[in-house]
């Protein structure tokens, strides 16, 4: 098995991350599943504080731009986003691979790529004919500002 390094956290630093399901199960397929997972990220952020510029829920992962407060650090976020969800579905045995991929963000011209990329993905994974039309796209419109 290969050497995974540490992730190295920061105050105040974004992350894009991805989360997928194993084998890529369409869980996230109908509308239900969906809005539970959205409802997870409300019950994590209780927990957790952190800001969120972007989501996208595809049917088998979702990926999103976190910065995590100075309480929490991303493992914790992500964790409690995939618990909430399994609990709010019901589910018993995870449906989730157990690792996740993150990207510390660089600068803003990094931040903005990954904004791009977020947004392409309903059209690129064909379940939308443009980002405007995909119900489980979610943009901040200010993600900066302090609460």
């Amino acid at each position: 098995m290969a050497l995974i390094p540490e992730r190295w956290d920061g105050p105040n630093q974004w992350y894009f991350v991805t989360i997928i399901t194993k084998h890529r199960y369409p869980v996230f397929a109908d509308a239900a599943a969906c809005e539970s997972m959205k409802q997870a990220f409300h019950e994590a952020h209780h927990f957790y504080r952190f800001r969120m510029a972007a989501l996208v829920i595809l049917p088998d992962h979702w990926h999103g731009l976190i910065r995590p407060d100075d309480n929490a650090v991303i493992e914790d976020v992500v964790g409690a986003v995939k618990r909430n969800t399994l609990k709010r579905l019901g589910i018993q045995r995870s449906f989730w691979l157990p690792r996740f991929l993150d990207h510390r963000i660089r600068d803003e011209r990094d931040f903005e790529n990954h904004v791009q990329y977020i947004r392409g993905n309903p059209v690129k994974h064909e379940v939308a004919e443009t980002p405007e039309a995909y119900p489980w796209l979610f943009f901040h419109a200010h993600p900066f500002e302090t609460r």
